[in-house]
């Protein structure tokens, strides 16, 4: 038995980001009508949904099937500021390391998820 799924991850410095749209078309695909809030962070502002902090930074599953479809869906236009999301697919358990914002898939056959 295989647990072959697709993550989304952030491959620019930067980090991961999802565009307002791709924010915007992820609640409805998780049954949720979007709420937006604009709020600044530090040295910019940033477009928050549903909560009062930005989707990049709450334990967001890279490998919900929603935000799968929404990257695949959008494409370029998913991208949030200093993003550019590639879809990878793995084979069972997998993390998410970053440096500087970019990221990359690590995969084991260890306990991750």
């Amino acid at each position: 038995m295989t647990n072959t799924r697709k993550v989304v991850y952030n491959t620019c410095y930067g980090g991961f980001s999802l565009s307002l749209a791709a924010q915007e078309l992820y609640l409805k695909k998780k049954g949720h009508a979007p709420k937006l809030y604009k709020g600044k962070h530090r040295w910019d502002e940033h477009w928050y949904i549903n909560e009062p902090h930005d989707v990049y930074r709450t334990g967001l599953k890279r490998h919900d099937p929603a935000l799968v479809e929404v990257v695949e869906e959008l494409g370029d236009k998913s991208f949030g500021d200093c993003a550019k999301l590639v879809i990878e697919e793995v084979d069972g358990p997998y993390r998410i390391e970053e440096y500087d914002g970019r990221e990359t898939v690590v995969q084991s056959y260890g306990d991750w998820q």
